[in-house]
């Protein structure tokens, strides 16, 4: 018998015993103490493989999406918490571009020419980059998402306090 993708991520997550019984499970992801989605993995209803559903709460309301695997959807939820909390700071912000562009703070740096430092204390309010890095951050993420860079600027401005 073979196992598809779906199987050996349920079998990884929950064994053999709950993949041969076809159990639904429920877990919870949190993040510092708050729960901040949950992850229903259920068998489909043909009965062919696993689907993983990322629930994600917000401001009393919830966003769900199926998934292939548990990991995407644990991945799923943590993207989506990124993005609903990226206007509480400039540091979350930048945390949220980073995630949206899969980039490490090294390449970032060597994107906008900056240190990783300066990319370390920014994400941790330490400081805000001054007006040229600031432009070229913007100018990176609007060419990185296809989008207008006073878009960019206006969704980057919302995040500083």
């Amino acid at each position: 018998m073979t196992i598809n993708k779906n199987e050996r991520s349920y079998i990884k997550q929950f064994g053999r015993v709950a993949n041969s019984s076809h159990k639904p499970q429920l877990d919870q992801i949190q993040h510092e103490d708050e729960v901040i989605g949950q992850i229903e993995t259920q068998w489909n209803k043909l009965g062919s493989c696993w689907i993983f559903t990322g629930v994600v709460f917000h401001d009393d309301t919830a966003s769900r999406l199926d998934h292939e695997t548990w990991m995407d959807a644990h991945k799923w939820i943590e993207f989506k918490r990124l993005e609903f909390n990226r206007h509480e700071s400039f540091g979350a912000y930048v945390v949220y571009m980073l995630s949206d562009m899969s980039m490490s703070k090294t390449q970032l740096g060597h994107h906008i020419k900056v240190s990783r430092q300066s990319i370390y204390e920014w994400i941790n309010n330490k400081s805000l980059p001054d007006v040229p890095n600031y432009l070229a951050l913007a100018r990176l993420y609007a060419k990185w998402m296809s989008q207008d860079i006073n878009t960019t600027l206006v969704d980057m401005s919302e995040s500083i306090q």
